[in-house]
C-alpha cells in the first residue's frame, strides 16, 4: 500500500488521530509520519490539566500557577503547591486540609478512591453477592445523580433481589 499523504513511498505505519471527536486513520511512510507528528499539536494534553511524568508533576505554566491557592496544612504547614509539585503529602492531616485537590489528583493516578486491599481467591457466593450489591448501590447513586431514572429503577430492583438473596443465605448459615 502506498502512503496516503505523499502517494509515492510504501506505507509502513498506521497513524490514528482524533480530531473533533472523530478518529482519522492514515497509512503513512516514515518520512510523512515524522512530518505529521511535527505538525500535530502536543497531543495527549487535556485543557489546563497537569501532565505527569515519572519524576512527578510537570507545571503547565502561569495558568496553573495562579489557579493553585496558597493553602497550607494546619498540622505540618505543607503548602498545596508543594504537595501538587512533588506528589507527596506532609502528613495524614493534609488529606483533610486539601480534600478536593487531592481527590482529583488521586483519581488521575488510581482507578478508585477506596483501597480495597487484597482478598483471598475463594469461591464464596455470599462475598460475590456483597461485592455486586456494593457496586450496584454505587451505580444507583450515579444513575440518580445523572437523572437516568430507567436505569435507576432496574438497579433498585437488582439491589432488592440481592438483599433478599443475602438474607436467605445468612439465615441458612446461622
Amino acid at each position: 500500500m502506498l502512503c496516503q499523504k505523499c502517494h509515492s513511498n510504501p506505507a509502513s505505519v498506521r497513524y490514528s488521530e482524533v480530531v473533533d471527536g472523530r478518529v482519522n486513520h492514515l497509512q503513512l511512510c516514515p518520512a510523512c509520519l515524522s512530518a505529521q507528528q511535527q505538525e500535530s499539536k502536543g497531543g495527549f494534553e487535556l485543557g489546563d490539566s497537569p501532565t505527569f511524568s515519572r519524576g512527578g508533576r510537570k507545571s503547565r505554566g502561569a495558568a496553573t500557577a495562579t489557579a493553585i491557592s496558597n493553602e497550607t496544612c494546619r498540622v505540618c504547614e505543607t503548602d498545596l503547591r508543594t504537595v501538587l509539585d512533588t506528589g507527596k503529602v506532609g502528613c495524614s492531616a493534609c488529606y483533610e486540609s486539601f480534600p478536593a485537590q487531592l481527590e482529583s489528583l488521586l483519581e488521575g493516578i488510581h482507578t478508585a478512591l477506596i483501597h480495597r486491599g487484597k482478598t483471598p481467591r475463594v469461591e464464596d457466593a455470599r462475598a460475590r453477592q456483597r461485592t455486586d450489591l456494593q457496586s450496584k448501590r454505587a451505580l444507583l447513586k450515579t444513575a440518580l445523580g445523572s437523572e437516568n431514572y430507567e436505569d435507576a429503577a432496574g438497579l433498585r430492583d437488582d439491589i432488592r433481589r440481592l438483599e433478599e438473596g443475602l438474607k436467605i443465605t445468612d439465615s441458612r448459615a446461622n
